[in-house]
């Protein structure tokens, strides 16, 4: 795996363990920071090396991160609840299975990165068509994603060349697919977001506003 950064938090020894092997990743211990922006970054972190207060922050972010746990009741006793990209591991763990459930949370968290895109002030999440601002989403139809993406990649497109690029209609002919659904998204934008001008048009052009 190219550019992966493992992250150790809690356990030098783990961290010692690591560093002898032939890994195709880099390996940190905690409290070194990694000057790579587009590396992968990985958290390990052995929360009974930890402080409580230094454990909690671990478990708040949603950022790539394997839990080595003494047992299977550590998130029950702690009232803690895992987010998308955490994964527990009760203690003793196989290596070999170490490496093999850290190499699915990187793909998992791979894709996922690949589909998301930030316009503006919104994140846009094409796999499950939802669009987010200020922790507030709504849901999108695929039209409705097709729409924002395209106008993303060319804005200040025609109604004939957004009617081509996304119904697959020829310019000639009238429509009233595309006036129906940019209705429809921008009642959305309004209603959740109170924005009035997410697309807007000019001489015929319609553009994500900036």
């Amino acid at each position: 795996m190219n550019n992966i950064h493992l992250h150790i938090i809690g356990s030098e020894i783990f961290f010692n363990f690591l560093k002898e092997l032939d890994l195709e990743y880099k390996v940190t211990f905690a409290g070194k920071s990694i000057n790579d922006d587009n590396a992968i970054v990985v958290r390990v972190v052995f929360p009974l090396g930890l402080k409580s207060n230094q454990v909690n922050k671990y478990f708040l972010e949603n950022a790539p991160t394997i839990f080595f746990l003494e047992n299977k009741d550590f998130l029950k006793e702690n009232r803690i609840e895992l987010l998308q990209f955490h994964v527990p591991l009760i203690l003793p763990v196989e290596f070999l299975s170490f490496r093999e459930i850290l190499n699915i949370l990187i793909t998992k968290y791979n894709f996922s990165k690949k589909s998301k895109i930030i316009i503006n002030n919104y994140e846009i999440d094409s796999n499950q068509k939802i669009i987010i601002k200020n922790n507030i989403k709504t849901k999108l139809t695929e039209k409705e994603l097709e729409l924002i993406l395209v106008l993303n990649k060319n804005n200040g497109l025609t109604k004939s060349s957004l009617l081509k690029k996304i119904w697959n209609h020829n310019s000639d002919l009238e429509s009233h697919a595309f006036e129906t659904h940019l209705h429809r998204l921008r009642k959305k934008i309004k209603k959740y977001f109170n924005d009035k001008k997410f697309i807007i048009e000019n001489n015929s052009h319609y553009y994500l506003s900036k």
